[in-house]
């Protein structure tokens, strides 16, 4: 029987942070299989798995958890034909709901000998309560449905700010395990252990049974813009874009400015690969009104993808690929 360990968490949570420290301390010598489910039809993700022996296979434009389904089943069956690994990861789209997510997974079991082994819920703690706060029922719903919580960045916050999300945590999932992976510095064999015995007790169910107890392959043909209905958020949509000129930093700075005024809709999440002026590439990270510039040895196409609701396409373009 085959492990699979899924790594979930809202848009811009750290999953793909984790899952390299994951790849770099807890799985050395398996060489495992990596399912990326990005939202939209560009991939950033799988350019940031820093094990580059690992096999990617990444499903674009849609979720495990509705559209892609099928695709995922069958992505499953072909990647235990072709590469017979000793485990898969799997990181849904922040988009995906947790039980359908263990639907698909499911679903694959019966037709290959795969498992659920862990089911891990990372949170970016530095804008949990700016998300709680806009109401949105699938990132509500994926912390009462964890049983495996691991947060980070709490590094960032005063000590009372933590203790305030780790409360409202428990007030939407009062049982759930909570890793503060920042302040206890925990290594990434300890994190699995504990997510794999936190699956053990609510076995691969997510509290649907004890609730009341509290290379890469593309698998999927790529569309240019996609939509997706979710409860408490509809229509949120993503563009990508593949700007061919470079960007000064002062210049990419001033982009999570204009992303958080609203002038071009309801901006969620932006990611990609800039080129500067000097050569080479600054990787993009933008969160809910918040950005980040980081180094990079990208060497592939310049491309970036914003995610959010409304948004406004022509101006965009214009923002982004304006020459």
């Amino acid at each position: 029987m085959v492990d699979m360990d899924i790594i979930t968490g809202f848009l811009g949570a750290g999953k793909t942070s984790l899952i390299n420290k994951l790849l770099a301390e807890a799985y050395i010598g398996e060489k495992p299989v990596l399912i990326e489910n990005e939202f939209g039809e560009v991939s950033i993700d799988d350019s940031l798995i820093e094990d580059k022996e690992v096999q990617v296979h990444t499903l674009s434009s849609g979720c495990i958890c509705c559209t892609l389904k099928g695709d995922f089943v069958q992505g499953i069956t072909k990647i235990m034909e072709q590469y017979a690994p000793l485990r898969i990861i799997i990181e849904p789209t922040g988009l995906a709901d947790p039980s359908d997510v263990l639907s698909a997974c499911e679903e694959a079991g019966k037709l290959v000998p795969v498992q659920v082994n862990a089911f891990i819920t990372v949170v970016n703690a530095k804008n949990f309560m700016r998300i709680l706060n806009l109401g949105i029922e699938l990132f509500i719903k994926q912390i009462s449905k964890a049983n495996f919580l691991v947060l980070n960045r709490t590094t960032l916050l005063n000590p009372d700010e933590v203790t305030e999300i780790i409360g409202e945590i428990r007030r939407l999932n009062p049982n759930c395990i909570i890793v503060d992976h920042d302040k206890q510095h925990m290594d990434a064999m300890s994190i699995l252990t504990l997510a794999e015995d936190a699956t053990k007790v609510c076995p691969i169910c997510l509290n649907r049974n004890c609730e009341n107890n509290h290379h890469h392959n593309h698998l999927h043909d790529l569309h240019h813009d996609h939509a997706h209905e979710i409860e408490g958020l509809e229509n949120i949509s993503s563009l990508s874009f593949f700007p061919k000129r470079s960007f000064e930093a002062k210049e990419m700075t001033g982009l999570f400015k204009i992303f958080s005024e609203g002038c071009s809709g309801q901006i969620l999440r932006a990611k990609g690969f800039l080129k500067k002026p000097e050569g080479g590439y600054t990787h993009l990270e933008y969160v809910y009104g918040e950005g980040e510039l980081l180094d990079t040895a990208y060497t592939g196409l310049p491309k970036i993808i914003v995610i959010g609701v409304g948004l406004d396409k022509t101006s965009l373009t214009r923002l982004l690929e304006d020459i």
